[in-house]
């Protein structure tokens, strides 16, 4: 049992990329990421910046280097598959320190080392939709007889095709997130501030091995449940109302969820009827999915379903993302999507309704196979009153 991706992997990756900087034309890559949004930079590091922020500089030749910020040295000789590691200003805390004294790099120099002090004029740039203000001025700086442009797509799609590896650390996730759910499950009753069933998951989580959540857990009652993104409360849980769950778990980097919609106590005959048709569509989505087809296709269907069981205004969005390095990948699946869905691309089915009065979803992990998928969660998909 693996419980990180080996640097051999990481290696090969750096080589794929080199060879699609080479075929652009491009002088090197750089990627940003934070904590919250680690992705571009573990995927070629394994380095999860805490506090301050990071990147990868990737040049089409040589060697690459990791850039932190000037408090992260100890930790990234510690953590990053990428030896070579420079510290710019740009990266540090949002607090802005100023480390008065303190040798610090600039992009201008990184660039001439990477470059053998040729420069670097053509630079991608991935991890865009995160990148910080500072860093960017630095790099248009650094650039001025350069040309800056987005790249996101190299890495985006090189990951959305998952190792083997990368399988594995998903099934270890998904099977924390399973026993987590099991263990909220267990000890969920009315009166409880949905925080505290938080508490319960996490617990479970970490007792199980996870490095950490997969994403912020969904503990959200009554009307909180019609939240598609939210936070828990210290709202108590009322019999007879949803509690949405969804509980994750991160190992390796490669993120789970599991969602269950629940009800304590009893379940009202038309909350019954709302959660079937849910559960329906979310198994209908595992049931169609196979290598081959072309994603709307799947969308079109599962919202045809639904719309004619009667809940086509509850549809926020198509039937499932992607899930790996971030719980919410690319790709989408959605009536909108024309790609063809291949072999190993890893999906999370998210089947997400809602009336203004309360809301459901139901969420699993999947890998696509020439024939089907393979189920990476399954536990107590049913409508279960506790």
């Amino acid at each position: 049992m693996i419980t990180e991706i080996p640097k051999s992997e990481f290696q090969h990756r750096i080589k794929q990329v080199q060879k699609e900087l080479a075929a652009r034309g491009l002088d090197a890559l750089l990627t940003f990421g934070n904590e919250a949004e680690p992705q571009f930079v573990r995927y070629l590091s394994d380095y999860w910046p805490a506090f301050e922020t990071a990147g990868v500089l990737l040049p089409v030749e040589g060697e690459p280097v990791l850039i932190i910020g000037p408090e992260s040295m100890t930790y990234a000789e510690g953590r990053s598959k990428i030896e070579k590691i420079r510290q710019i200003l740009e990266y540090r805390e949002s607090s802005e320190p100023e480390y008065p004294g303190v040798p610090l790099d600039t992009f201008a120099s990184v660039f001439d080392e990477v470059s053998s002090r040729q420069g670097v004029k053509r630079l991608g740039v991935a991890g865009y939709p995160v990148a910080t203000v500072p860093v960017y001025t630095a790099l248009q700086e650094a650039m001025t007889d350069g040309e800056v442009m987005r790249a996101d797509d190299i890495l985006i799609e090189m990951r959305k095709v998952k190792s083997e590896n990368e399988l594995e650390l998903l099934r270890q996730a998904f099977r924390i997130a399973e026993k987590a759910m099991e263990a909220v499950l267990n000890s969920i009753e009315p009166g409880m501030p949905e925080v505290e069933v938080v508490g319960i998951a996490q617990e479970a989580i970490y007792r199980s091995g996870a490095e950490y959540e997969g994403h912020p857990m969904y503990v959200l009652s009554g009307r909180n449940s019609t939240n598609a993104i939210g936070r828990p409360s210290q709202r108590k849980l009322v019999p007879g109302e949803i509690v949405q769950l969804d509980i994750s778990a991160r190992v390796g980097g490669y993120a789970s969820s599991v969602g269950r919609p629940v009800c304590l106590g009893h379940m009202p005959d038309e909350v019954r009827d709302f959660l079937q048709v849910g559960l329906d569509a979310a198994n209908k989505t595992m049931e169609i999915i196979r290598a081959g087809l072309v994603a709307k296709d799947v969308a079109v269907q599962i919202k045809d379903f639904i719309t004619e069981r009667g809940y086509g205004d509850a549809i926020l969005y198509g039937p499932c993302h992607g899930i790996g390095l971030m719980e919410c990948e690319h790709p989408w699946i959605e009536t909108s999507s024309e790609y063809v869905i291949l072999e190993n691309f890893t999906f999370q089915v998210d089947t997400f309704l809602h009336t203004k009065d309360y809301g459901a979803r139901w969420e699993d992990g999947i890998r696509v196979t020439r024939d089907g998928v393979e189920q990476f969660s399954s536990y107590r998909r049913e409508l279960i009153v506790v």
